[in-house]
C-alpha cells in the first residue's frame, strides 16, 4: 500500500480504535486532601452506562463544596474518611454512609431517581455539615483526639472554637439483638435545626439512637425512613405518613412513627402540632403537621399493629414547644389529640400543659433516654404499657429535680409489642 495513503487510513482509524478500546480502571478524581475536613468515596456508574463516565463524585462535590473521590470498589476508598454506598430500592435508592476506618454504619437515607445527586447532596450536607454533632466527632477521631491545626489562611490569633460536648451514654448501643421482621416498618424524624424557629435539642441524636434500636428489634433497613432536620420537612412527612406507608404495608405490619422535635400548640382551636423543618410558629396551622391528622392516616392503614412516640410537647413553652412571638393559647387546655388515637397505642413525653426536657449528660431529650433505657432492660421485647410503666417514674423523678413536671402519657392501646 502506498505509504500516503496509509498513513491518511490510520489517521482515519484512530478515532475509532481509541473509542472503542477497553478503558483501564481510571484514577479516583484527583483532589488535594485537605486534613482538616471530612472526604467522601462516593460511588460512579450506579444508574447505568459506563460508570467511568457519569461523574457522580464531582457533581455531589460541586453541590456540597466537600471533597469527593469517585469510588470504584468500596475496598479501596483511598484517603477518603467516609465511604458511600447506594442500594437501589423499589421506589428510591438507600444512602448509606460507612466510616472508612472502621466500616461502621453512620447514616442512612434516600434518594430519589428523579433528584439523584441533588438528594444524596442534601443528605450529606445535613448529616456532616461543619456544625452537626457527627463531624465534628469524625473530625476528632481524624485528628487522634486533638483539634486540627490550622489552615494556612486562619489567622493565627484566631482562638480555637469551644469543644463539642462529648455526649455518651448508656443507650447508645442497644443491649439486645432480634431476628429480623420483613413485616416491621418505621417512620422516625428528628428535627433538632429548624429552618425558622429556635433549635430544638438533641432531636437528631434522639432519633438516630432510636433507629439503632429499631434495626436491633429486628426492624429491617430498607424499612425505616429516617428523617432528619432539613428531610424532615411538611412534605417529606406527608409523603411516607401518607403514601410510602399505606402502599408498603399490610395486615401483617407492625408500623412505628417516633418524632422528636418541636411541638405547638394552635392559639385559637387549642390543637395539637408537630413541627416539621420548615414550620412557621406564626402559622402553625398552616404549616404544622396536626396531631389528628396523623392519628387518622395511622389508624387508616392496615397494619397489625400501629404504635406512635413523641418527645415532644404542646404547651407552647420550654425546650421541646414553639408559639408565635406575643401569641398566647385563648383555650385553658391544649388538644393533644389523645381522642383520636383509636387503635393506635402512643406514648408522649409529657401532658399537654407541662414543658418537656432533656437529660443533658447522655444529650437526649429526657423522655428519649428513658424510653431507650426501658427498651434495654426489656431486651427489646415489650409492650408499650410494660415500658410506659417502667419509664414513667423515672422522667417524673427526674424532671422533678429539674424543679418542673414531665408526666409521660400512654394513649390508646398499650398491648400491642415494638
Amino acid at each position: 500500500m502506498n505509504s500516503p495513503l496509509l498513513l491518511v487510513g490510520l489517521a482515519l482509524l484512530l478515532p475509532y480504535l481509541a473509542g472503542c478500546a477497553p478503558l483501564g480502571t481510571p484514577p479516583t478524581l484527583k483532589i488535594q486532601v485537605d486534613p482538616n475536613s471530612l472526604s467522601f468515596a462516593i460511588p460512579e456508574g450506579r444508574r447505568g452506562g459506563d460508570p467511568r463516565r457519569d461523574n457522580t463524585a464531582s457533581s455531589i462535590g460541586a453541590l456540597t463544596g466537600f471533597q469527593t473521590v469517585s469510588l470504584f470498589n468500596e475496598s479501596e476508598p483511598g484517603d477518603a474518611d467516609i465511604i458511600v454506598r447506594l442500594k437501589p430500592g423499589a421506589f428510591n435508592w438507600t444512602i448509606q454512609t460507612i466510616d472508612a476506618r472502621n466500616h461502621r454504619l453512620l447514616t442512612t437515607g434516600l434518594a430519589s431517581p428523579f433528584n439523584f445527586n441533588k438528594d444524596i447532596a442534601k443528605h450529606l450536607t445535613a448529616e456532616f455539615g461543619a456544625q452537626t454533632e457527627l463531624y465534628k466527632r469524625l473530625m476528632a477521631a481524624k485528628s487522634g483526639g486533638r483539634p486540627a491545626a490550622a489552615t494556612a489562611a486562619a489567622p493565627a490569633a484566631a482562638p480555637a472554637p469551644p469543644a463539642a460536648p462529648a455526649f455518651r451514654s448508656d443507650v447508645e448501643d442497644p443491649s439486645f439483638r432480634l431476628p429480623e421482621d420483613e413485616h416491621k416498618f418505621a417512620v422516625v424524624v428528628g428535627v433538632e435545626n429548624y429552618q425558622s424557629i429556635p433549635k430544638a435539642e438533641h432531636a437528631a441524636r434522639d432519633v438516630r439512637s432510636v433507629k439503632a434500636h429499631l434495626l436491633a428489634a429486628g426492624y429491617p433497613e430498607r424499612n425505616i425512613v429516617s428523617l432528619i432536620d432539613q428531610q424532615a420537612g411538611k412534605s417529606a412527612l406527608e409523603k411516607y405518613l401518607e403514601a410510602w406507608l399505606p402502599r408498603n404495608t399490610d395486615e401483617r405490619s407492625t408500623v412505628l412513627f417516633f418524632f422528636s422535635g418541636h411541638g405547638a400548640p394552635d392559639p385559637e382551636k387549642g390543637d395539637a402540632y408537630l413541627m416539621p423543618w420548615d414550620a412557621d410558629a406564626k402559622y402553625t396551622e398552616s404549616t404544622g403537621y396536626p396531631v389528628k391528622r396523623l392519628y387518622a392516616k395511622l389508624n387508616a392503614l392496615k397494619a397489625r399493629r400501629v404504635l406512635v412516640a413523641m418527645d415532644a410537647c404542646f404547651s407552647g413553652a420550654g425546650p421541646r414547644s414553639v408559639i408565635g412571638k406575643g401569641l398566647r393559647p385563648l383555650v385553658s387546655k391544649v388538644d393533644d389529640g389523645g381522642g383520636s388515637a383509636g387503635r393506635v397505642g402512643a406514648l408522649t413525653a409529657s401532658a399537654s400543659d407541662e414543658m418537656t426536657g432533656s437529660d443533658e449528660a447522655s444529650g437526649h431529650g429526657l423522655f428519649t433516654y428513658h424510653l431507650l433505657k426501658a427498651l434495654n432492660a426489656r431486651g427489646g421485647k415489650a409492650t408499650f404499657k410494660e415500658l410506659f410503666d417502667t419509664l414513667s417514674p423515672k422522667v417524673r423523678d427526674a424532671a422533678r429535680r429539674d424543679n418542673r413536671d414531665q408526666t409521660p402519657q400512654l394513649v390508646g392501646d398499650g398491648r400491642s409489642t415494638l
